[in-house]
């Protein structure tokens, strides 16, 4: 706060020398603002430079100053303007290190030109001319700084024939501070990892060495400028040990800055700075591995209450109610039962496991991305409501019941698996952690971990079935079996229409539920990381809902907490920018955000208050009330 103060109060001192010319000469600076063509045309777009050559022995700073100094700013007369004129952002050349004592700055000695895109509509006809309009301030320092200020103008003549459109001496300063801005290169990719106090950047590029290659971050609160950077070279790029800043706190999703390498990232050498935008894991589920164990178990019985799962294990245990089997055939057949969810949770740990080594990124619940096997689900779901309506009768062993004699593992076997298939679209509490856990850490921890969570959901059936003493509080089978079986299989048909729901939003059939939704709810925007960013850069706070059609935690906190009147008045209210994240059909996008958030399931909910770059990630579970005092505590 001091050293924004101080800048300020020198900025107040040189504001009574403001001069008023196309160039002016000072703090030590001549500055003006000029074309590389004399004359421009109505429908393209031209460019305009702030040129500022500097005396011997001074500079002026890059957009992010580093330890200390000011970035230059530029003010549009937008009042004078015409309309059918855009003025684009700053483009900035890279910048060099400036060590000033104890203090390392970013910027620029003797002379650096900032180009400026100016777009003019194929309509415009104003005077068949463009008058620019522009308030510049800047500091230029060497074992003092001075302040500097001034107005500058600019007319650029517009014409229509191609011809007209000459470059005039400023074109080769502009060709070459076009060279010196970062370039993204797509072939070039990069992330970053927070261990401690040190971050490190990982570059994935081909280079012949690392030598004077250095990261300059966009924001001046990330690392220790002062600290050199050593980068080295490893087998598949360049990674760049850096020191956190003592000013950073919180949650980082991406480290956002340039790379320059002095000997170029491309082949031909010519290429010196790129962007780097570099996703970060975040740590904030780093727990044990008995943790992570128990919130599996904890996960995994939870998921016997949900919707797909309930009328399943419902059946089962009616069946030992109606047939009181011998216990060791009960137990026997439990256990083929737990068997069979173990292995189909070990089947889709396998193949989450293979998609990660791969390169790719899944999550709990990603094959309900595919329409085939959401129709799949939906066949296994009505053909058990129509036996529990009495529509047909099959012996229910066959489908997952208890079977008299051993012939029938193999369908206890195979109602472990459809047991585990109808649960993988639900997310109980605690298990979203543990899950996020397990395909963090090598296979063996991993699979550990998603045996606790096939453990969970198989323990109450086993249980029930090796201690009938636990079903003696149901009463004797009766006609009120039969209305329970209708509500289980109500239950399963509300989850068909739900499952068809989905396919048809995954096939673009039609959302035939749209009339469920409220007609004034909270305005979503599509996920968009360039939408969040601006909105944020604006002051807004943002609420980021990552869910799914497929999704049924995510249904119900849409429809119970989302669409809450005091929740979505709350919104309002505080001029919260709501995003939503839909995940039905695979979207690399909202892929790779899950991932920058640490989290391998859904739902998700993130919320950043106004002016913090500090996410809030809220649990699975989450209530008005949790969502109100989030937002008023925050806004306050």
């Amino acid at each position: 706060m001091m050293r924004i103060f101080y800048w300020l109060l020198l900025f107040l001192i040189g504001s009574i020398h403001t001069t008023l010319a196309q160039e002016v000469y000072q703090a030590h600076t001549h500055v003006q603002l000029v074309s590389e063509q004399d004359a421009a045309m109505p429908g393209t777009t031209f460019w305009v430079g702030i040129d500022l050559v500097l005396d011997d022995g001074w500079h002026v700073y890059w957009k992010n100053p580093g330890d200390s100094g000011l970035a230059p700013r530029i003010k549009w007369q937008k009042y004078q303007l015409a309309s059918g004129v855009k003025i684009g952002e700053i483009q900035w050349p890279y910048p060099m290190r400036l060590d000033l004592g104890p203090l390392t700055s970013f910027g620029y000695e003797h002379e650096v030109l900032l180009l400026i895109p100016v777009t003019v509509d194929a309509n415009y006809r104003s005077s068949q001319k463009v008058d620019l309009h522009a308030h510049m301030d800047w500091l230029a320092c060497s074992d003092m700084c001075m302040p500097g200020r001034a107005d500058l103008d600019l007319s650029v003549p517009l014409v229509t024939d191609p011809s007209g459109v000459t470059f005039n001496n400023f074109k080769v300063s502009f060709d070459q501070t076009r060279q010196d801005l970062p370039k993204e290169i797509s072939s070039i990719t990069s992330h970053a990892s927070l261990s401690g106090k040190q971050w490190q950047l990982d570059i994935q590029a081909p280079v012949n060495g690392a030598d004077g290659i250095a990261f300059y971050p966009f924001r001046d609160d990330v690392i220790e400028h002062d600290v050199p950077q050593h980068a080295r070279t490893v087998s598949d790029g360049v990674e760049i040990p850096l020191t956190k800043s003592h000013l950073f706190h919180g949650i980082l999703t991406a480290l956002d800055g340039i790379a320059v390498n002095p000997a170029g990232w491309d082949e031909q050498g010519t290429t010196k700075a790129i962007i780097i935008h570099a996703p970060v894991e975040l740590d904030s589920v780093r727990i044990p591995f008995l943790l992570a164990c128990l919130f599996a178990l904890v996960g995994g019985l939870v998921l016997n209450l949900m919707p797909c799962v309930l009328p399943v294990l419902s059946i089962k245990v009616l069946h030992l109610v109606e047939r009181h089997p011998d216990r060791k055939i009960a137990l026997s057949h439990s256990l083929v039962y737990a068997l069979g969810i173990l292995v189909s949770v070990w089947a889709l740990a396998l193949l989450l496991f293979i998609l990660k080594s791969a390169g790719q990124f899944a999550g709990w619940g990603f094959q309900f991305q595919s329409p085939v096997f959401v129709i799949f689900v939906a066949v296994i779901l009505f053909v058990l409501a129509l036996n529990l309506f009495g529509v047909f009768e099959f012996s229910l062993p066959s489908i997952g019941g208890l079977p008299a004699d051993k012939s029938g593992y193999q369908a206890s076997f195979i109602s472990g698996v459809i047991t585990t298939i109808v649960a993988s679209p639900c997310t109980a509490p605690f298990m979203g952690t543990a899950l996020t856990v397990a395909i963090s850490q090598p296979g063996i921890v991993g699979f550990g971990i998603f045996t606790f969570l096939g453990l969970g959901l198989a323990l109450p059936f086993v249980l029930l079935s090796t201690f009938p003493f636990l079903l003696s509080f149901v009463p004797k089978p009766g006609p009120w079996m039969v209305h329970l079986k209708q509500v289980l299989g109500a239950i399963l048909i509300a989850c068909v229409i739900w499952l068809l729901w989905v396919f048809g939003i995954e096939t673009g059939t039609g959302d035939f539920l749209k009339f469920l939704k409220p007609a004034h709810g909270i305005h979503w925007q599509d996920y968009s990381s360039t939408a969040v960013a601006q909105a944020r850069q604006e002051g807004h706070g943002v609420f980021l809902d990552f869910t799914a059609a497929w999704c049924i935690n995510c249904q119900v906190n849409d429809r119970l907490v989302l669409q809450n009147p005091d929740v979505v008045k709350g919104f309002k209210e505080h001029g919260i920018i709501a995003f939503k994240g839909d995940w039905t059909k695979y979207d690399p996008a909202i892929t790779q955000a899950l991932a920058i958030f640490g989290r391998d399931s859904i739902p998700v909910y993130v919320y950043y208050p106004p002016g913090s770059d500090t996410p809030a990630i809220l649990p699975q579970l989450i209530t008005p009330k949790m969502i109100l005092e989030r937002i008023e505590k925050t806004s306050q």
